[in-house]
């Protein structure tokens, strides 16, 4: 029993690593864009209660990732602009209140250098 477990732990993870992108530089940029958006989820969670308060959105961001992130500006109605530092990426982030929650839209630049989570 424990023998099968093990083998197919063994199988699951060499087909995870079969999967895993090339390490080209579009595939670590789109990791780089995924994690991005990682570093700033505080801060998305602080303009969402904003958002949902009606407030005027101030906030300041403390880059955790100053490595990933060159720069960040947030306008008053929670539109965030993201600048890549190691990879020329641009991401615009946008708010959108559905059903009392707020949704996140994203639009990046350049294409092939965007995570599938933000539309280029």
């Amino acid at each position: 029993m424990i023998s099968r477990w093990v083998v197919g732990v063994a199988l699951l993870f060499g087909i995870l690593l079969l999967m895993l992108p090339d390490r080209d530089e579009q595939s670590i940029a789109r990791i780089g864009s995924a994690s991005m958006l990682v570093c700033t989820k505080e801060l998305r969670e602080q303009v969402a209660k904003q958002v949902l308060a009606k407030e005027t959105v101030a906030v300041t961001f403390s880059n955790s990732c100053p490595e990933l992130i060159a720069s960040l500006k947030v306008d008053d109605r929670g539109t965030m602009v993201i600048v890549g530092n190691r990879h020329p990426v641009t991401m615009r982030l946008y708010p959108q209140v559905e059903n009392g929650k707020i949704r996140w839209r994203c639009h990046g630049e350049p294409a092939e250098l965007i995570t599938g989570l933000c539309k280029p």
